[in-house]
């Protein structure tokens, strides 16, 4: 399924989130204690639904052999996270991101360019907060039928949120040695989301309307040859990506249609409705 770039909403939201990373960078000169207050609040309210929803295995330090032979006869999956629980609670809530040193966020769904401007300035559960919310790419099908997925997020000061993605230019190869893996968990299932390629792109130019997958393997090369790091992530031309979009680190000009994207490719750990046919 494929879908071709809203200009004006992304270049609304890569404006709100590159104006959020200035600021995340001018720490005393940029935040008032009111903005600093309300952003703690926010992640401490997604870091609280977070906690809520961890799946946690009792028997897991008692008898790991016995728990492995229980869930191997029984063919069973149990994700870390409970995301119906998560959905309940919050049925704007579309899944949760983990890094690879264990931390993790929320991603809400969004319909429209509102619900997108909403939660820029929004928590979990709605209150106002600097800090926002991960969100699903309004365009973006929410089964993950889309062979490009976009979430976005702010580029936080002290690498909260996204605010270390920008560390894969900055580094270069070392960041992405130690942070080549995500997993994404979602209603449908569980994934695991492969970094290939991170570079700053002109949202003016982004596109993902391909007529074919080869034309889509193609624009997914030029994005590897334009990352400053090696992956070691092979792609088809039937694999899907999933791309975490948020503001550069300095821009100048915080008007600019500039993001910094990290590309990933998917690879599914279990999915509670398979869905044989991915399509453009």
């Amino acid at each position: 399924m494929a879908y071709k770039v809203d200009r004006k909403t992304s270049n609304k939201i890569g404006n709100a989130l590159i104006i959020a990373g200035l600021t995340g960078v001018i720490v005393f000169g940029g935040y008032t204690g009111i903005n600093i207050l309300s952003r703690m609040h926010g992640m401490e309210v997604n870091n609280d639904a977070i906690e809520e929803v961890l799946v946690q295995d009792k028997n897991a330090n008692e008898n790991s052999n016995e728990t492995n032979e229980i869930s191997e006869a029984t063919e069973e999956y149990t994700p870390k996270y409970d995301i119906a629980a998560l959905q309940e609670k919050y049925p704007n809530a579309w899944g949760i991101l983990e890094k690879e040193d264990g931390t993790a966020f929320p991603i809400v769904s969004t319909n429209s360019r509102d619900e997108e401007d909403y939660y820029l300035k929004h928590n979990l559960d709605g209150e106002y907060s600097s800090s926002g919310t991960v969100f699903l790419d309004h365009q973006n099908d929410k089964n993950m039928n889309n062979q490009v997925t976009r979430l976005w997020g702010h580029n936080l000061y002290g690498g909260n949120m996204f605010g270390d993605l920008t560390e894969y230019q900055n580094q270069g190869q070392s960041f992405y040695d130690q942070n080549k893996t995500y997993t994404l968990y979602t209603s449908n299932g569980v994934y695991e989301l492969n970094v290939f390629a991170a570079l700053l792109e002109d949202g003016t130019t982004q596109e993902f309307d391909y007529n074919s997958q080869e034309e889509f393997l193609a624009d997914m090369q030029n994005n590897i040859n334009s990352s400053n790091f090696t992956s070691d992530v092979s792609l088809e031309p039937d694999n899907q990506v999933v791309i975490f979009e948020c503001c550069p680190d300095g821009i100048a000009n915080p008007y600019s249609n500039q993001r910094f994207s990290v590309y990933t490719k998917v690879t599914p750990i279990y999915e509670y409705n398979l869905n044989s046919s991915k399509t453009l």
